[in-house]
């Protein structure tokens, strides 16, 4: 074990804490990474893996920004962790294709497309025909469609351990089922932090703990307000060719299509629940929607389920920043659906804030004290 005198410890290891943790020893710093349970275990490691900037989308603003931005660092990201790690987080670019198959959701579909085109975003309207031609496996049930072209996808698991691997070759210290007990002080300043594995002194402390972020900054008297949002998955094994190449997500389930084969089929969601396991009505639930979206996957062998537990937030947008208590305690969580997509612009801009840079992008709209500040007004 190297000393226990560093200048970033980060408590989480999934995406966002892996790539703080990478970021950071980029930079040349010394860094901590501490994960309770093993690295992708969360809800990184569950994830579907899409990277729907667009798709996920409501409005113009610094959310969509944030996940602009983010998409276009995942373009280059995985040649440079391959590089790095020797393990390909299976980047791919193939686009989404938002599907309707009633009057309503094709309004709001077309609603978008036309908001995203005054915005000057690469977005396709598609009649039934064009929309099956370009998912053929599609229902005859189809109204319309919205492809996004720029979209992609990665293999979520791939990706936090090409992240974790990447970090620790460049001298980060990776370390597994060591669970955060309390925070170390030196008068009234954060000095660092007690794990299972003994008392680590740091220059900076990073919250990446997902749902379970808030419990470990109320030690510290800092109110985070996340939460855990449950998303139960399943997965097919699929013939070749695939019925579908582009992520293909409707008003009530996603397919996303894998490198090795699969089809990975979600989500549910349920806030508030802790218990990640797949439940039977989960499963008929999102099984009936592929079924009826794409009739072939009915027919394809069943191949497994699980679940997550993606961390929310009030207001729907990710926790970054310097917590106003503590000057050298920095947060990093809230990405709930988006945390994949969003890791790369994160870890950079979470980093950089840490070892006292100037970061990419402006994080004031996303600050740990924002939600706060509406409770007041």
């Amino acid at each position: 074990m190297t000393p226990d005198l560093f200048d970033i410890a980060v408590v989480g290891g999934g995406a966002v804490g892996c790539s703080v943790a990478y970021h950071a020893a980029k930079r040349g710093a010394s860094v901590a990474l501490f994960e309770a349970d093993r690295i992708a275990s969360g809800a990184s490691g569950a994830a579907a893996g899409m990277l729907n900037a667009q798709a996920e989308s409501h409005s113009p603003g610094p959310m969509l920004d944030l996940m602009l931005e983010s998409r276009k660092m995942h373009e280059t990201f995985s040649g440079e962790l391959r590089e790095h790690s020797g393990l390909d987080p299976e980047y791919i670019r193939a686009g989404t294709l938002r599907v309707a198959t009633d009057e309503a959701f094709a309004g709001k579909l077309e609603s978008t497309y036309e908001w995203q085109r005054r915005e000057g975003l690469s977005a396709e309207w598609l009649d039934a025909d064009d929309t099956r031609e370009l998912g053929p496996g599609l229902s005859p049930a189809t109204l319309a469609g919205l492809y996004f072209p720029e979209e992609g996808q990665i293999n979520s698991p791939r990706l936090v351990k090409a992240l974790a691997l990447a970090a620790a070759n460049m001298g980060a210290e990776i370390l597994e089922c060591a669970s955060v007990s309390e925070f170390l002080m030196d008068g009234d300043r954060l000095a660092g932090l007690r794990s299972v594995l003994g008392d680590f002194h740091a220059g900076a402390v990073v919250l990446a703990g997902g749902a379970a972020s808030g419990s470990l900054a109320s030690k510290l008297g800092v109110e985070i307000p996340v939460f855990p949002v449950k998303g139960e998955i399943l997965s097919v094994e699929a013939r070749h060719p695939t019925p579908i190449s582009a992520n293909i997500w409707s008003d009530a389930c996603y397919l996303v299509p894998k490198r090795d084969g699969r089809i990975v089929i979600g989500a549910t969601e349920e806030t508030g629940v802790y218990d990640r396991r797949p439940t039977l009505g989960g499963v008929a639930r999102l099984s009936g929607a592929a079924a009826r979206l794409v009739p072939e996957v009915s027919g394809l062998p069943f191949s497994s389920a699980w679940g997550g537990l993606r961390p929310g937030t009030p207001d729907g947008m990710p926790i970054l920043g310097a917590a106003d208590e503590w000057g050298n305690l920095f947060i990093a969580t809230g990405h709930y659906r988006n945390g994949v997509l969003l890791a790369p612009i994160t870890g950079e801009i979470i980093s950089a804030l840490a070892l006292g840079e100037e970061p990419k992008m402006d994080v004031s709209p996303f600050s740990p004290g924002r939600l706060r500040e509406k409770a007041k007004r």
